[in-house]
């Protein structure tokens, strides 16, 4: 795993910061959640210096007609659709989007709709028009401080032996990209991949790093939708198979609104439920605890289920005496049910 700045993320990102405008002192916490309550602090408080800086070193670019193309595919498809393509393309200054390696089998599933040449001209223009290298340049000291404190907060993270362990297969190496020049309200990151790497994108928490709790999730997280894309292709019944929770544990809430589909909310259960085992694999059983709740909070019901069917499988797989869940899956429709005879047993 390491720390990269990538620069068509932040090529992409400084674009649409030209287009944003300083947070009001006024905003509330919950639409923003740097702020640390309704009192006036001034608008430098509320996000990082890097956005700061950006919008006002490139003031007057939202003008620009890519800037103005990438706003609007932004708005189309939020900042997922956009970075999920951008990271097929070749570095700057060229953007190249020959994909000589191709591209994940479920980015031209789920994301074709983002017109990659389109996207790699937007940011080659805007790349040279506005001259970000210069910028970046400009930018390097701070750069390199955001770089050491996201270092810090993954130390001893071990998402990589964590990932081979449960998946059972980890063949990517791990990226995670500070995002910090970014004027995202309220969005903590998010993730993409390419064949070879996956990407977990990383915002600041207004002017303040996000917590170490939170990298390490969203690092986690993020890493296991590639390897899970994979193994799920293997067993493509498996999601259907399991559906019989909802009956149960119905979807609620946000997470039942934004995951409309049930192989979705499978994909997010199964993967929120490896981050349970993930918190306390670091030695962290509080935080799996209390991570999982705020899951079901937010309309994850199905998560604990989730969490006890896969429970005994986990230990005997830390004891070496099972295989990982790329060779076990179709039996986890099984201990779902088990878990639930348990659950109504109760």
């Amino acid at each position: 795993m390491e720390v990269r700045l990538d620069p068509r993320l932040l090529t992409l990102a400084a674009a649409l910061t030209a287009t944003s405008t300083p947070p009001a002192a006024h905003t509330p916490p919950d639409t923003l959640t740097a702020a640390a309550g309704p009192s006036a602090a001034p608008p430098a408080e509320l996000e990082h210096r890097l956005v700061a800086e950006t919008r006002r070193r490139l003031a007057g670019a939202a003008d620009h007609p890519a800037v103005q193309w990438l706003r609007a595919e932004y708005e189309r498809h939020d900042l997922l659709g956009l970075a999920m393509q951008a990271v097929q393309l070749g570095p700057p200054p060229a953007f190249d989007d020959a994909c000589p390696d191709g591209v994940p089998p479920y980015v031209a599933t789920y994301f074709n709709d983002v017109d990659r040449s389109a996207l790699a001209r937007a940011l080659r223009s805007v790349w040279q028009d506005l001259r970000l290298g210069d910028l970046f340049a400009g930018q390097d000291a701070e750069w390199r401080a955001v770089t050491a404190t996201v270092e810090g907060l993954l130390t001893d993270a071990q998402v990589e032996p964590f990932q081979k362990l449960f998946w059972g297969r980890f063949p990517y190496r791990l990226v995670v990209v500070p995002l910090w020049n970014m004027a995202a309200r309220g969005l903590r990151g998010v993730g993409v991949a390419s064949v070879h790497e996956t990407y977990a994108v990383c915002l600041p928490r207004g002017a303040a790093p996000p917590e170490q709790r939170e990298v390490l999730i969203l690092a986690q997280h993020e890493a296991s939708h590639p390897v899970l894309d994979d193994i799920q292709r293997l067993y493509p019944a498996v999601p259907r198979d399991c559906a019989f929770v909802e009956t149960d544990f119905p979807p609620a809430g946000r997470f039942a609104q934004f995951y409309g589909d049930p192989t979705y909310r499978w994909v997010e259960t199964l993967i929120r439920a490896s981050t349970c085992f993930y918190l306390e694999y670091l030695g962290r059983p509080d935080d799996a605890e209390s991570f999982a709740q705020l899951e079901v909070e937010s309309g994850v019901t199905a998560i604990r289920p989730f969490v006890s069917a896969l429970r005994p499988w986990w230990e005997a797989r830390r004891r070496g005496e099972a295989p990982g869940l790329d060779r076990v899956l179709p039996q986890l429709p099984a201990w779902l049910r088990s878990a639930l005879a348990e659950y109504t047993s109760m």
